[in-house]
Protein backbone atom coordinates (compact mmCIF):
# COMPACT_ATOMS: atom_id res chain seq x y z
CA UNK A 1 0.00 0.00 0.00
CA UNK A 2 1.28 3.42 -0.79
CA UNK A 3 0.79 6.47 1.60
CA UNK A 4 -0.05 10.20 0.39
CA UNK A 5 -0.05 10.14 -3.33
CA UNK A 6 -0.79 12.97 -5.57
CA UNK A 7 -4.27 13.19 -7.11
CA UNK A 8 -2.64 12.06 -10.12
CA UNK A 9 -0.77 9.15 -8.91
CA UNK A 10 -4.00 7.86 -7.45
CA UNK A 11 -6.17 8.22 -10.58
CA UNK A 12 -3.24 6.08 -12.43
CA UNK A 13 -3.89 3.38 -10.06
CA UNK A 14 -7.52 3.33 -9.84
CA UNK A 15 -7.65 2.99 -13.87
CA UNK A 16 -4.56 0.51 -13.58
CA UNK A 17 -7.53 -1.97 -11.57
CA UNK A 18 -10.62 -0.78 -13.13
CA UNK A 19 -11.77 -2.88 -16.51
CA UNK A 20 -14.37 -2.74 -18.99
CA UNK A 21 -17.32 -4.89 -18.06
CA UNK A 22 -19.08 -7.09 -19.94
CA UNK A 23 -21.18 -5.83 -23.02
CA UNK A 24 -24.83 -6.35 -24.01
CA UNK A 25 -27.18 -6.29 -26.79
CA UNK A 26 -30.08 -3.57 -26.40
CA UNK A 27 -32.80 -2.06 -28.38
CA UNK A 28 -32.51 1.28 -30.18
CA UNK A 29 -35.05 2.59 -28.08
CA UNK A 30 -32.92 1.07 -24.63
CA UNK A 31 -29.50 2.50 -25.98
CA UNK A 32 -30.36 6.36 -25.12
CA UNK A 33 -27.70 7.46 -22.25
CA UNK A 34 -25.72 4.19 -23.14
CA UNK A 35 -22.13 3.86 -24.18
CA UNK A 36 -21.20 1.62 -27.36
CA UNK A 37 -19.23 -1.04 -26.58
CA UNK A 38 -18.15 -2.10 -30.11
CA UNK A 39 -18.17 0.43 -33.17
CA UNK A 40 -21.13 0.90 -35.14
CA UNK A 41 -20.75 0.37 -39.02
CA UNK A 42 -23.00 1.56 -41.66
CA UNK A 43 -24.58 -0.71 -43.73
CA UNK A 44 -26.39 1.94 -45.86
CA UNK A 45 -25.05 5.81 -47.34
CA UNK A 46 -26.25 8.36 -45.33
CA UNK A 47 -27.92 10.76 -47.37
CA UNK A 48 -29.19 7.65 -48.95
CA UNK A 49 -29.81 9.40 -52.66
CA UNK A 50 -28.68 12.98 -53.78
CA UNK A 51 -31.00 15.30 -52.51
CA UNK A 52 -31.61 19.29 -51.88
CA UNK A 53 -30.02 21.14 -48.86
CA UNK A 54 -32.66 23.77 -49.86
CA UNK A 55 -36.07 24.81 -50.75
CA UNK A 56 -35.54 26.33 -54.31
CA UNK A 57 -35.28 25.12 -57.91
CA UNK A 58 -33.10 21.97 -59.68
CA UNK A 59 -31.36 23.54 -62.78
CA UNK A 60 -28.73 22.22 -65.13
CA UNK A 61 -25.84 25.07 -64.22
CA UNK A 62 -25.19 25.51 -67.84
CA UNK A 63 -28.18 26.64 -68.80
CA UNK A 64 -27.88 29.82 -66.40
CA UNK A 65 -24.14 30.71 -67.57
CA UNK A 66 -23.84 33.88 -66.96
CA UNK A 67 -26.62 35.00 -65.51
CA UNK A 68 -26.69 38.34 -63.03
CA UNK A 69 -29.38 40.35 -61.34
CA UNK A 70 -28.55 42.45 -64.15
CA UNK A 71 -28.90 39.72 -67.40
CA UNK A 72 -31.39 37.70 -65.61
CA UNK A 73 -32.90 34.52 -67.64
CA UNK A 74 -36.42 32.56 -67.91
CA UNK A 75 -36.88 29.15 -67.57
CA UNK A 76 -40.42 27.13 -67.94
CA UNK A 77 -41.17 25.07 -64.67
CA UNK A 78 -41.28 21.44 -65.85
CA UNK A 79 -42.68 20.27 -62.13
CA UNK A 80 -42.63 20.13 -58.76
CA UNK A 81 -40.47 18.04 -56.34
CA UNK A 82 -41.41 17.06 -52.64
CA UNK A 83 -39.69 15.43 -50.37
CA UNK A 84 -40.20 11.69 -50.31
CA UNK A 85 -41.50 11.86 -54.39
CA UNK A 86 -39.77 10.07 -57.18
CA UNK A 87 -39.01 12.83 -59.49
CA UNK A 88 -38.94 12.22 -63.27
CA UNK A 89 -36.09 13.34 -65.72
CA UNK A 90 -35.62 16.97 -65.98
CA UNK A 91 -36.49 18.64 -69.26
CA UNK A 92 -33.80 20.05 -71.43
CA UNK A 93 -33.35 24.24 -70.54
CA UNK A 94 -36.53 23.82 -67.71
CA UNK A 95 -36.14 24.28 -63.80
CA UNK A 96 -38.23 21.86 -61.34
CA UNK A 97 -39.29 23.43 -58.25
CA UNK A 98 -37.99 21.45 -55.04
CA UNK A 99 -38.29 21.35 -51.53
CA UNK A 100 -35.86 20.95 -48.61
CA UNK A 101 -34.83 16.98 -49.18
CA UNK A 102 -36.18 16.14 -52.21
CA UNK A 103 -34.44 13.67 -54.82
CA UNK A 104 -32.63 15.59 -57.18
CA UNK A 105 -34.37 14.79 -60.77
CA UNK A 106 -32.57 13.14 -63.35
CA UNK A 107 -30.59 15.60 -65.46
CA UNK A 108 -30.17 18.40 -62.86
CA UNK A 109 -27.05 19.22 -61.29
CA UNK A 110 -27.28 22.30 -59.01
CA UNK A 111 -30.02 23.91 -56.87
CA UNK A 112 -31.26 27.95 -56.82
CA UNK A 113 -32.78 28.90 -53.79
CA UNK A 114 -36.17 30.43 -54.12
CA UNK A 115 -34.53 33.78 -52.79
CA UNK A 116 -32.46 34.15 -55.58
CA UNK A 117 -35.52 33.75 -58.04
CA UNK A 118 -38.59 36.18 -59.34
CA UNK A 119 -41.35 33.22 -59.32
CA UNK A 120 -44.43 33.40 -62.31
CA UNK A 121 -47.11 31.72 -62.99
CA UNK A 122 -45.65 28.60 -65.40
CA UNK A 123 -42.02 29.78 -65.39
CA UNK A 124 -39.00 31.48 -63.28
CA UNK A 125 -37.03 34.59 -63.62
CA UNK A 126 -32.94 33.52 -62.60
CA UNK A 127 -30.95 36.16 -60.79
CA UNK A 128 -27.78 33.86 -60.26
CA UNK A 129 -25.59 31.48 -62.35
CA UNK A 130 -25.12 28.76 -60.22
CA UNK A 131 -22.23 26.21 -59.94
CA UNK A 132 -22.52 22.54 -60.45
CA UNK A 133 -23.14 20.86 -57.25
CA UNK A 134 -24.98 24.23 -55.87
CA UNK A 135 -26.88 23.10 -52.55
CA UNK A 136 -26.87 19.54 -53.02
CA UNK A 137 -26.35 17.31 -50.63
CA UNK A 138 -24.51 14.08 -52.10
CA UNK A 139 -25.41 10.27 -51.67
CA UNK A 140 -22.90 9.47 -49.23
CA UNK A 141 -21.68 12.32 -48.21
CA UNK A 142 -21.99 12.44 -44.36
CA UNK A 143 -21.23 8.84 -44.16
CA UNK A 144 -20.70 6.40 -46.54
CA UNK A 145 -21.98 2.30 -46.59
CA UNK A 146 -19.14 0.49 -44.85
CA UNK A 147 -17.88 3.82 -42.90
CA UNK A 148 -17.85 3.82 -38.93
CA UNK A 149 -20.69 6.03 -38.11
CA UNK A 150 -19.79 5.78 -34.43
CA UNK A 151 -16.55 4.53 -31.92
CA UNK A 152 -17.02 2.13 -29.37
CA UNK A 153 -16.51 4.12 -26.41
CA UNK A 154 -19.35 6.25 -27.78
CA UNK A 155 -22.12 7.85 -25.32
CA UNK A 156 -25.03 8.02 -26.98
CA UNK A 157 -27.04 11.08 -26.65
CA UNK A 158 -29.95 12.85 -28.66
CA UNK A 159 -27.26 13.43 -31.97
CA UNK A 160 -25.60 9.89 -31.53
CA UNK A 161 -29.54 8.83 -30.85
CA UNK A 162 -30.61 10.25 -34.11
CA UNK A 163 -27.89 8.74 -35.89
CA UNK A 164 -28.15 5.31 -34.80
CA UNK A 165 -31.76 5.49 -36.46
CA UNK A 166 -30.67 6.96 -39.61
CA UNK A 167 -28.00 4.36 -39.62
CA UNK A 168 -31.07 1.73 -39.41
CA UNK A 169 -29.75 0.15 -36.35
CA UNK A 170 -32.31 -1.58 -34.38
CA UNK A 171 -29.86 -3.07 -31.59
CA UNK A 172 -26.80 -1.76 -30.75
CA UNK A 173 -24.04 -3.55 -27.98
CA UNK A 174 -23.09 -1.41 -25.33
CA UNK A 175 -21.46 -1.52 -21.72
CA UNK A 176 -23.06 -2.91 -19.06
CA UNK A 177 -24.36 -0.72 -16.14
CA UNK A 178 -22.46 -0.49 -13.37
CA UNK A 179 -24.20 -2.21 -9.99
CA UNK A 180 -22.78 -0.03 -7.42
CA UNK A 181 -23.07 -1.03 -3.94
CA UNK A 182 -23.52 2.31 -1.41
CA UNK A 183 -21.92 1.91 2.09
CA UNK A 184 -22.62 4.66 4.26
CA UNK A 185 -21.54 4.40 7.90
CA UNK A 186 -21.97 6.28 10.82
CA UNK A 187 -24.04 5.40 14.02
CA UNK A 188 -24.96 9.55 14.05
CA UNK A 189 -26.28 9.72 10.31
CA UNK A 190 -29.87 9.76 10.19
CA UNK A 191 -32.26 9.11 7.35
CA UNK A 192 -34.60 11.72 5.98
CA UNK A 193 -37.80 10.83 7.79
CA UNK A 194 -36.23 10.23 10.98
CA UNK A 195 -36.13 12.18 14.37
CA UNK A 196 -32.78 13.95 14.18
CA UNK A 197 -31.15 12.94 18.06
CA UNK A 198 -29.14 15.68 19.72
CA UNK A 199 -25.62 14.88 18.06
CA UNK A 200 -26.79 13.30 14.80
CA UNK A 201 -26.69 14.56 11.36
CA UNK A 202 -28.85 14.26 8.60
CA UNK A 203 -27.63 11.74 5.84
CA UNK A 204 -27.19 13.96 2.91
CA UNK A 205 -24.04 12.12 1.26
CA UNK A 206 -26.15 8.68 0.35
CA UNK A 207 -27.88 11.44 -1.82
CA UNK A 208 -25.06 13.14 -3.17
CA UNK A 209 -23.53 9.86 -4.14
CA UNK A 210 -26.55 8.07 -5.35
CA UNK A 211 -27.15 10.71 -7.69
CA UNK A 212 -23.29 11.56 -8.82
CA UNK A 213 -23.29 7.76 -9.42
CA UNK A 214 -26.43 7.58 -11.19
CA UNK A 215 -25.39 10.49 -13.39
CA UNK A 216 -22.26 7.85 -14.44
CA UNK A 217 -25.18 5.53 -15.40
CA UNK A 218 -24.80 3.31 -12.70
CA UNK A 219 -27.50 1.73 -10.96
CA UNK A 220 -26.83 2.31 -7.12
CA UNK A 221 -28.30 0.20 -3.81
CA UNK A 222 -27.61 1.67 -0.40
CA UNK A 223 -26.63 0.13 2.66
CA UNK A 224 -26.47 1.65 5.91
CA UNK A 225 -23.86 0.07 8.91
CA UNK A 226 -23.66 2.78 11.49
CA UNK A 227 -20.04 1.69 13.12
CA UNK A 228 -20.95 -1.83 13.32
CA UNK A 229 -17.68 -3.17 11.88
CA UNK A 230 -19.25 -6.58 11.61
CA UNK A 231 -22.26 -4.86 9.63
CA UNK A 232 -19.59 -3.64 7.36
CA UNK A 233 -18.00 -6.79 7.09
CA UNK A 234 -20.22 -8.24 5.55
CA UNK A 235 -21.54 -5.42 3.56
CA UNK A 236 -18.75 -5.85 1.53
CA UNK A 237 -19.76 -9.15 0.23
CA UNK A 238 -21.75 -9.89 -2.29
CA UNK A 239 -22.34 -9.14 -6.21
CA UNK A 240 -21.70 -5.76 -7.32
CA UNK A 241 -19.19 -4.22 -9.70
CA UNK A 242 -18.18 -1.19 -7.44
CA UNK A 243 -18.58 -0.64 -3.94
CA UNK A 244 -18.63 3.32 -2.50
CA UNK A 245 -18.44 4.20 1.32
CA UNK A 246 -18.56 7.53 2.97
CA UNK A 247 -16.75 8.15 6.38
CA UNK A 248 -15.42 5.94 8.65
CA UNK A 249 -12.05 6.24 6.82
CA UNK A 250 -10.10 9.26 9.21
CA UNK A 251 -8.46 9.40 12.45
CA UNK A 252 -11.00 8.82 15.10
CA UNK A 253 -11.82 5.73 17.14
CA UNK A 254 -14.68 4.65 15.48
CA UNK A 255 -13.47 4.85 11.66
CA UNK A 256 -14.15 1.31 10.86
CA UNK A 257 -13.39 1.39 7.04
CA UNK A 258 -9.71 2.59 7.75
CA UNK A 259 -9.30 -0.75 10.30
CA UNK A 260 -11.83 -3.06 8.35
CA UNK A 261 -11.22 -2.45 4.82
CA UNK A 262 -7.52 -3.88 4.67
CA UNK A 263 -8.17 -6.86 5.91
CA UNK A 264 -10.87 -7.69 2.95
CA UNK A 265 -9.27 -6.02 -0.08
CA UNK A 266 -5.30 -5.01 -1.19
CA UNK A 267 -5.28 -1.73 -0.23
CA UNK A 268 -3.30 0.25 -3.58
CA UNK A 269 -3.15 3.64 -1.67
CA UNK A 270 -4.37 5.68 1.42
CA UNK A 271 -4.79 9.20 1.90
CA UNK A 272 -4.13 11.73 -0.91
CA UNK A 273 -2.13 14.65 -0.88
CA UNK A 274 -5.29 17.21 -1.44
CA UNK A 275 -7.63 19.26 0.02
CA UNK A 276 -10.56 18.75 0.74
CA UNK A 277 -10.53 14.73 0.48
CA UNK A 278 -7.13 14.14 2.10
CA UNK A 279 -8.66 10.43 3.94
CA UNK A 280 -9.37 8.55 0.49
CA UNK A 281 -8.41 4.63 0.49
CA UNK A 282 -9.08 2.47 -3.00
CA UNK A 283 -8.57 -1.37 -2.94
CA UNK A 284 -9.73 -3.78 -4.26
CA UNK A 285 -11.64 -7.02 -3.00
CA UNK A 286 -9.33 -10.23 -1.85
CA UNK A 287 -11.24 -12.82 -4.35
CA UNK A 288 -13.18 -11.12 -6.94
CA UNK A 289 -11.16 -8.24 -6.96
CA UNK A 290 -13.92 -5.63 -6.93
CA UNK A 291 -12.94 -1.96 -6.18
CA UNK A 292 -13.43 -0.27 -3.23
CA UNK A 293 -14.12 3.12 -3.19
CA UNK A 294 -13.22 4.67 0.14
CA UNK A 295 -14.45 8.24 0.71
CA UNK A 296 -14.79 10.69 3.31
CA UNK A 297 -17.44 11.66 5.09
CA UNK A 298 -17.40 15.52 4.82
CA UNK A 299 -19.71 16.48 1.91
CA UNK A 300 -17.31 18.35 0.27
CA UNK A 301 -14.78 16.12 0.45
CA UNK A 302 -17.16 13.41 -0.62
CA UNK A 303 -17.90 15.07 -4.01
CA UNK A 304 -14.43 16.23 -5.03
CA UNK A 305 -13.45 12.97 -4.51
CA UNK A 306 -15.89 11.51 -6.51
CA UNK A 307 -15.55 13.80 -8.94
CA UNK A 308 -11.71 13.34 -9.16
CA UNK A 309 -11.46 9.21 -8.84
CA UNK A 310 -14.61 7.35 -9.04
CA UNK A 311 -16.58 9.06 -11.76
CA UNK A 312 -13.99 8.35 -14.31
CA UNK A 313 -13.15 4.33 -13.20
CA UNK A 314 -17.33 4.48 -13.23
CA UNK A 315 -17.20 5.60 -17.22
CA UNK A 316 -14.23 3.17 -18.10
CA UNK A 317 -16.21 0.44 -16.67
CA UNK A 318 -18.83 1.43 -19.38
CA UNK A 319 -16.11 1.17 -21.94
CA UNK A 320 -16.30 4.80 -22.47
CA UNK A 321 -13.23 6.54 -23.96
CA UNK A 322 -14.65 10.32 -23.28
CA UNK A 323 -13.30 10.02 -19.47
CA UNK A 324 -12.26 14.04 -18.53
CA UNK A 325 -13.95 17.25 -17.93
CA UNK A 326 -12.95 20.08 -19.89
CA UNK A 327 -9.93 22.13 -18.19
CA UNK A 328 -9.95 25.85 -19.04
CA UNK A 329 -7.52 28.27 -18.17
CA UNK A 330 -9.34 31.64 -15.40
CA UNK A 331 -8.36 34.47 -13.95
CA UNK A 332 -8.93 34.69 -10.22
CA UNK A 333 -10.98 37.65 -8.94
CA UNK A 334 -10.06 37.35 -5.66
CA UNK A 335 -6.57 36.18 -3.96
CA UNK A 336 -6.89 32.91 -2.84
CA UNK A 337 -4.43 31.09 -0.53
CA UNK A 338 -3.56 27.07 -0.19
CA UNK A 339 -1.43 24.70 1.67
CA UNK A 340 1.79 23.96 -0.38
CA UNK A 341 2.23 20.47 0.38
CA UNK A 342 -1.12 19.11 -1.01
CA UNK A 343 -2.97 20.08 -4.31
CA UNK A 344 -6.23 22.33 -3.31
CA UNK A 345 -9.42 22.23 -5.26
CA UNK A 346 -11.21 25.22 -4.66
CA UNK A 347 -14.80 25.72 -5.76
CA UNK A 348 -15.45 28.50 -7.53
CA UNK A 349 -18.20 30.01 -10.44
CA UNK A 350 -16.71 30.56 -13.71
CA UNK A 351 -18.05 33.13 -16.05
CA UNK A 352 -17.12 34.21 -19.49
CA UNK A 353 -16.07 37.84 -20.42
CA UNK A 354 -15.16 39.06 -23.88
CA UNK A 355 -12.06 40.71 -24.62
CA UNK A 356 -11.89 41.90 -28.01
CA UNK A 357 -11.90 38.77 -29.99
CA UNK A 358 -10.97 36.82 -27.02
CA UNK A 359 -12.78 34.69 -24.51
CA UNK A 360 -11.55 35.23 -21.13
CA UNK A 361 -12.78 32.77 -18.22
CA UNK A 362 -12.97 34.28 -14.63
CA UNK A 363 -13.01 32.72 -11.36
CA UNK A 364 -14.57 34.00 -8.28
CA UNK A 365 -13.69 31.56 -5.32
CA UNK A 366 -16.63 31.26 -2.37
CA UNK A 367 -14.56 32.76 0.60
CA UNK A 368 -14.78 30.03 3.15
CA UNK A 369 -13.81 27.07 1.70
CA UNK A 370 -14.46 24.19 4.47
CA UNK A 371 -15.30 20.34 3.70
CA UNK A 372 -18.04 20.50 5.39
CA UNK A 373 -20.00 23.78 3.92
CA UNK A 374 -22.37 21.73 1.08
CA UNK A 375 -23.52 24.81 0.10
CA UNK A 376 -20.52 26.02 -1.68
CA UNK A 377 -21.17 23.89 -4.28
CA UNK A 378 -24.29 24.86 -4.86
CA UNK A 379 -22.77 28.58 -6.15
CA UNK A 380 -19.84 26.48 -7.78
CA UNK A 381 -19.56 25.18 -11.46
CA UNK A 382 -16.21 24.72 -11.30
CA UNK A 383 -13.02 22.95 -8.97
CA UNK A 384 -9.54 25.34 -9.34
CA UNK A 385 -6.53 23.04 -9.08
CA UNK A 386 -3.91 24.78 -6.98
CA UNK A 387 -0.70 22.73 -7.57
CA UNK A 388 1.87 21.42 -4.99
CA UNK A 389 3.85 24.15 -3.80
CA UNK A 390 1.97 26.78 -4.48
CA UNK A 391 0.75 28.79 -1.09
CA UNK A 392 -1.19 31.92 -2.53
CA UNK A 393 -2.44 33.53 -5.77
CA UNK A 394 -3.03 36.88 -6.45
CA UNK A 395 -6.08 38.29 -8.01
CA UNK A 396 -5.44 38.60 -11.81
CA UNK A 397 -3.28 35.41 -11.75
CA UNK A 398 -4.56 32.52 -13.91
CA UNK A 399 -5.34 28.64 -12.47
CA UNK A 400 -6.37 25.64 -14.24
CA UNK A 401 -10.59 24.97 -13.66
CA UNK A 402 -11.99 21.93 -13.89
CA UNK A 403 -15.41 22.37 -15.28
CA UNK A 404 -17.90 19.92 -13.65
CA UNK A 405 -21.01 21.09 -14.83
CA UNK A 406 -19.93 20.01 -18.64
CA UNK A 407 -19.75 16.96 -20.34
CA UNK A 408 -16.87 14.90 -20.20
CA UNK A 409 -13.75 15.01 -23.74
CA UNK A 410 -11.53 12.55 -24.63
Amino acid sequence: MKKLVTPAEALHMIEDEVAPLAEELVSFEAAIHRTLSRPVVSPVDLPPFDNSAMDGYAVRARDLAGTTPEWTRRLPVGGIVAAGAVPAQLPEGHCARIMTGAAIPPGADAIVMREDTDELKTSTVFKTSPKAGSFIRTCGSDIGRGETGLPAGALVRSAEWSLLASLEQSEVWVGQKPRVRLIITGDEVTPIGQELEAGAIRDSNSWTLRALASACGAEVAVVRVGDDAEEFKASLSGDCDAIITSGGISMGDYDIVRDVLPTMADIHFYKVAMKPGKPVMFGTLHGDRTPVFALPGNPVSVMVSFELFVRPALLKMQYRYARRRPVVDAVLETPLSSPEDKVEWARALLTQDLQGAATVWSARVDGDQGSGRLSTMTRANALLEIPLGVARLEAGETVRAHLTDCAEIQ
